[in-house]
């Protein structure tokens, strides 16, 4: 049984099928908690606690699963060309937002960290926390991060973002799509992008470019750290 458990087939079936459980349940209750994101990371860990499986092991076992990384930030590129002229109505607003919005997220780690002291690695595996999982492991990558924590914190900002901004935007009224899309995208990125989309497919739509954007401005500013 335990040579079962350490092969790297049965690592990549039992995240994916704990990824699919995750996504039925966000399909059933459409409850940002429900992430399958959020629930795929808390099964295999659990699994993994359970069954005693080195932590090493398995995850060299899911190196395949590594390889799509590297196409899937690429492939990030798609939803700018496919949205091309939404860009170059909101080009302006969406620019300046993302670059913002990435500022701000770098420096409040940065200025938090110090403030409670934090680890220097601990600090630079937080920075990316608002780029999808992607674009944030290759960024802790460069950085000498800690993959792990990096994951933890993009998929926690990212469910958080996607439980609090719908309720601020109901809230305050707010209607203009372009906010709602700016402010999933950019906190949230592909889990805030999914909530947009069931709000308004305008707003999903700006999300998604947003996410993008954001992303590309987070590297941007981490090369000068």
């Amino acid at each position: 049984m335990r040579e079962i458990y350490s092969s790297q087939v049965f690592g990549i079936m039992i995240t994916t099928l704990f990824y699919i459980l995750g996504d039925y349940l966000y399909k059933k209750t459409k409850i940002p908690l429900f992430s399958p994101l959020l629930i795929a990371t808390i099964l295999v860990m659990g699994f993994v606690y359970i069954a005693n499986i080195n932590l090493d092991s398995f995850l060299t076992d899911l190196s395949g699963i590594n390889v799509f990384l590297g196409p899937l930030i690429v492939s990030l590129a798609i939803p700018i060309a496919q949205k091309k002229d939404l860009i170059k109505k909101y080009l302006f607003p969406i620019t300046i937002g993302s670059f913002i919005g990435a500022l701000t997220s770098v420096l409040s780690v940065l200025i938090l960290g110090k403030v409670f002291n934090l680890n220097e690695d601990i600090i630079i595996s937080i920075i990316p926390k608002s780029a999808s999982t992607p674009i944030a492991i290759e960024i802790t990558n460069r950085l000498g991060g800690i993959r792990a924590i990096t994951v933890a914190v993009v998929v926690i900002s990212a469910v958080l973002g996607a439980m609090i901004i719908p309720i601020l935007v109901k809230m305050f009224k707010i209607k203009n799509p372009l906010i709602i899309g700016m402010g999933l995208g950019v906190s949230s990125h592909a889990i805030g992008t999914a909530k947009a989309l069931e709000i308004d497919s305008t707003a999903g739509a700006i999300s998604g470019i947003a996410l993008v954007i954001s992303g590309i401005f987070t590297v941007l500013i981490t090369l000068f750290l």
